[in-house]
C-alpha cells in the first residue's frame, strides 16, 4: 500500500505556505483547480499544519537551536521532539506513542527515506522537480495514523534540502 502527496509552494513571493495535495502532480498548474488536503505554514521558527487551505492548526512546531537543528512538536496537547542526530547523521523524531523514526539522507541530499526503529521504510521524500513551485513528493509506504502523517509532513520542513 502506498499513498503519495505532492508539496506545492504558494505562488506569492514572500509567503511561507506549502500546500499538500494527494497523488503525484508533475506541474504546479495541475494544482490550480485542486483543493489541498493539508497546508504547512512557516513563520520564522514556527511551523504549523492545518487541514485544507486555511483550517485551524492540527499540529505545530517550534524550531530551536542555533543551527535550527532541533524541534518541538505539539499535537492535541501532547509534546514530542526531534532533531539532527550527529552520531547517525539522520534527522530523528519521536512520535506521540514514543516510537523513534529517522530520516536518512540519500546521496544528493534531495531524497530522504524515513525508517522506523526496526529499519522498515515508512516513507520517502523526494525534494526535486522541474517545476520550481513543486517542493517535493512524499510517498507513504506503511499504514500510519493521522498524528504520524501530520508529524511526517511537518518534519519534511526540517530536512536540509527543503
Amino acid at each position: 500500500m502506498t499513498i503519495s502527496f505532492t508539496y506545492v509552494k504558494e505562488s506569492y513571493l514572500f509567503n511561507k505556505k506549502t500546500f499538500i495535495y494527494p497523488g503525484l502532480i508533475e506541474s504546479s498548474k495541475q494544482a490550480d483547480d485542486l483543493t489541498p488536503i493539508w497546508t504547512i505554514q512557516v513563520v520564522e521558527r514556527e511551523a504549523s499544519i492545518c487541514q485544507g487551505r486555511a483550517g485551524p492548526p492540527v499540529m505545530s512546531s517550534i524550531i530551536e537551536g542555533a543551527r535550527k537543528d532541533l524541534a518541538q512538536f505539539t499535537y492535541q496537547g501532547k509534546l514530542t521532539n526531534g532533531g539532527f542526530d550527529g552520531t547517525r547523521s539522520t534527522w530523528a523524531f519521536i512520535d506521540f506513542d514514543g516510537q523513534r523514526y529517522d530520516w536518512m539522507a540519500g546521496m544528493m541530499q534531495n531524497c530522504w527515506k524515513l525508517e522506523d526503529a526496526q529499519g522498515a521504510t515508512i516513507a520517502q521524500y523526494i525534494g526535486m522537480s522541474r517545476d520550481y513551485k513543486i517542493r517535493g513528493t512524499l510517498v507513504l509506504q506503511a499504514k500510519v495514523n493521522e498524528a504520524l502523517i501530520a508529524l511526517i509532513h511537518l518534519t519534511t520542513k526540517m530536512l536540509r534540502y527543503n
